[in-house]
């Protein structure tokens, strides 16, 4: 009997955005020199692993992890609709905001596509920190990641929806002999990364008999820093190479927005800092963040060889401003009201809270009284 499904929706699979739209992304990026060749011809852009990193250091630098939507906001519940996403980020209200990874990784996964490349999502389990170290169970689904597959028939991760300790460079899936000898690359400062293959403690034991071919199929990759080289390496999350759908990420999403400690718990900026952005800051790296240069575009620091290097980082969590260059993390700011908050969203992160917005967190209780 032939089957009445079809195998494949190719109309699924195209991008939620338009050629302008990603021509109007690929401009907001701020690309070397090297990429803006093909800023008005999306289609033709390089399918190569340098210009997925290049990509992806630009969209964490420009857009930031932040979960205000679950904060400053009437109903506090995040829209993920592609549509939405696009006109929140980048049309033409847009305040220099980002979204939490759910945001940020389904807008990211639609430019990808609308770029021609072969992507699709997954979801990921988070431990949860312990005195600053993730420790414990792994969650239930609660975070998601790109996987895309590049002609040459590599295969990588790109997170940018993790925030601070997330990963600034593509991650790839391959699987190392021996197994544990995953292949380590840099981060920010000293902070190195990897993936590692392997089980996680919660799975039913028959599924992970070493030496079978159905332990080899349940096995996550699992994502894992370490702030020094000598220092042990601690596991943050795990993913499978399962694609995730639309109506996967709804469910998610709700968990997120509704009972999430992550996000509903704490108020979190985080933006990721490159060479262009010391002169947009007037950036002292000494001294810290001094204030904002007022000469906008005319400052930039040119990145013509097309390699985009990540430098620091500048967090927001709570009633704190941190920055950390080089490796090593202050406070720059502390306030104790809305009004010093949204002041610090504006010097920091160039985000600029709309009055609907301010009066969202009005009787929250993450509201600064």
């Amino acid at each position: 009997m032939a089957n009445s499904h079809p195998t494949t929706e190719p109309s699924t699979h195209a991008s939620a955005y338009t050629a302008a739209q990603i021509t109007i992304w690929l401009q907001h990026l701020r690309l070397p020199r090297a990429y803006r060749t093909y800023i008005a011809n999306p289609s033709t852009f390089p399918q190569t692993f340098e210009s997925l990193r290049t990509l992806m250091r630009c969209q964490i630098s420009r857009f930031p992890f932040e979960n205000l939507s679950v904060h400053y906001s009437p109903t506090h519940i995040v829209d993920i609709r592609p549509a939405i996403l696009y006109d929140k980020l980048l049309g033409p209200n847009a305040n220099g905001r980002g979204g939490y990874c759910l945001e940020v990784s389904i807008f990211f996964h639609h430019m990808l596509r609308g770029l021609g490349f072969q992507t699709y999502m997954t979801g990921a389990r988070i431990r949860p920190r312990v005195d600053g170290v993730p420790g414990g169970e792994y969650s239930g689904i609660i975070h998601t990641t790109n996987i895309v597959h590049l002609p040459t028939g590599q295969k990588y991760s790109l997170d940018v929806g993790f925030g601070g300790d997330g990963p600034t460079t593509p991650l790839p899936l391959q699987t190392p002999s021996p197994p544990t000898q995953a292949r380590i690359l840099s981060n920010l400062g000293t902070q190195q990364i990897r993936l590692l293959q392997s089980h996680i403690p919660c799975q039913s034991p028959f599924l992970t008999l070493p030496n079978t071919a159905e332990s080899e199929h349940h096995k996550f990759w699992i994502y894992q820093y370490r702030n020094k080289p000598m220092d042990e390496w601690n596991s943050f999350y795990c993913f499978s190479e399962m694609e995730f759908f639309e109506g996967d990420f709804e469910v998610v999403n709700l968990f997120a927005c509704l009972r999430s400690p992550v996000h509903r718990g704490r108020v979190l900026v985080v933006r990721f800092l490159r060479g262009v952005d010391l002169v947009d800051l007037d950036f002292d790296l000494v001294g810290g963040v001094i204030s904002r240069n007022s000469g906008g575009e005319e400052g930039l620091i040119e990145e013509g060889s097309g390699e985009v290097n990540i430098i620091g980082k500048v967090m927001l969590v709570d009633q704190v401003i941190k920055v950390n260059v080089g490796g090593k993390t202050r406070v720059v700011h502390e306030f104790d009201t809305e009004e010093g908050r949204v002041q610090a969203l504006w010097k920091y992160f160039e985000i600029r809270l709309t009055e609907e917005e301010k009066e969202g967190i009005k009787g929250w209780d993450k509201e600064l009284v």
